[in-house]
């Protein structure tokens, strides 16, 4: 059997990978940036992502018809989200310190070239890659991603912190125009044309499916919601705290690529050991493991309860991750829905984008209330949101080739 990656399954990971340097720069440092100039204002970081996970459902569900309708169109899509992502980054170059008047701005550019991004970027990460190597492609990409955030944190910190954060943006504006030459690598002819001739439609796909596919449908379906809830904010609930705990970018920059070092390494053993049989003891252990790491800030938020709970989110957090992104490619050609491509893409990416909306609509009411104890109460919520996933998880992992 062929396992090798093909080469728009090599473009697709470059791309991914320039992606995570303006996603590091555009969600770690950019909160950061954020809170500097806001005075830690929790509430205006939430409204941002409320802003922009609302247009990335919406644009969703919008662009599904042209996605079906024009499959080797999907790869202009994606080359234009990328163009409206640059167009965001030479916006902070232009803003500088002020940005803070005109986030609710920033916050749409990001939102709507995220929906056209991320729209066509799923359909085509199924497509072109094959189920026989989809863990392989889907770890290497992780382990890449990691390897690339080892060294760039610290990089990105430092820079910012000797310089400005506009000088790194003009840096992440030119890394924009390189993905955008790389992504014409991507073959369109890979693009799956079987659901053509059917007219797009949410009700009629779900309608379609037997009773077996729908409970698999529909434990994806949790999953992307509590995907959508856990991990974007908790990411982002980190970086408020760190800067609120350690004041610097540097000391952001230092103990984010710590924790890269901590995920990567946790991901190769995921790819060397993992099959089937191991299911349940690993997603145990990462529920377990998870919990752990949030008692000790539930006690004090200190440098050192934070330093615990980051370790412990990042070696577990990012193997549920990749559970869910192999099982979510499989689901389509193991139960023949490939005509329904789009309806299925959406309809997770939408639910997702609720569970992240939901997520930041607390984490405003957080910010809002402005007292320690409804932010310790929002940590723990999310964080048992993991071993909910983790149960999920096992029921998709036992009976996805049933």
């Amino acid at each position: 059997m062929n396992n090798k990656l093909n080469t728009s399954a090599k473009a697709l990971i470059s791309c991914d990978l320039i992606n995570d340097v303006v996603k590091l720069f555009g969600d770690t440092f950019l909160v950061a940036y954020f809170l500097q100039v806001s005075n830690e204002n929790i509430v205006q970081v939430s409204l941002y992502y409320i802003i922009v996970y609302a247009l990335l459902g919406l644009g969703h569900i919008l662009l599904g018809k042209t996605l079906k309708k024009h499959t080797k169109g999907r790869i202009n899509i994606y080359r234009i989200g990328i163009i409206v992502k640059s167009i965001f980054v030479l916006l902070i170059v232009l803003l500088k310190n002020n940005i803070n008047s005109y986030y609710i701005g920033i916050a749409i550019f990001y939102g709507i070239s995220e929906a056209l991004y991320w729209s066509a970027h799923g359909l085509m990460n199924i497509e072109v890659v094959e189920n026989s190597n989809r863990q392989k492609y889907t770890v290497i990409s992780r382990i890449l991603s990691k390897t690339l955030s080892i060294i760039l944190p610290i990089i990105l910190g430092t820079t910012i912190e000797l310089t400005s954060f506009t000088n790194i943006a003009i840096y992440v504006f030119a890394l924009t125009v390189l993905q955008i030459a790389v992504s014409f690598f991507i073959d369109s002819n890979k693009f799956n044309s079987q659901g053509k001739c059917e007219k797009y439609n949410l009700k009629e796909f779900v309608k379609s499916l037997s009773a077996a596919q729908k409970e698999k449908v529909r434990n994806i379906t949790r999953l992307a919601f509590l995907y959508g809830l856990m991990m974007d904010t908790i990411r982002v609930l980190i970086v408020v705290i760190t800067i609120m705990t350690f004041k610097t970018s540097i000391d952001l920059g230092i103990l984010t690529t710590l924790f890269s070092i901590c995920s990567m390494f946790s991901l190769f053993l995921f790819n060397k050991f993992y099959n089937k049989k191991h299911a349940k003891g690993l997603l145990s252990y990462c529920a377990i493991v998870a919990l752990i790491g949030v008692i000790g800030l539930l006690i004090n938020i200190s440098k050192e309860t934070l330093i615990i709970y980051n370790f412990t989110y990042s070696i577990t957090v990012y193997i549920l991750e990749i559970m869910y992104k192999i099982n979510l490619g499989n689901i389509v050609n193991e139960n023949n829905i490939q005509q329904w491509l789009v309806e299925y893409h959406t309809m997770l990416e939408a639910v997702m984008d609720i569970g992240r909306i939901i997520g930041f609509s607390l984490l405003l009411i957080t910010g809002l209330l402005n007292n320690i104890v409804y932010f310790k109460i929002l940590l723990l919520v999310v964080t048992l949101s993991i071993p909910l996933y983790a149960i999920i998880m096992y029921r998709m992992e036992t009976t996805i080739n049933k």
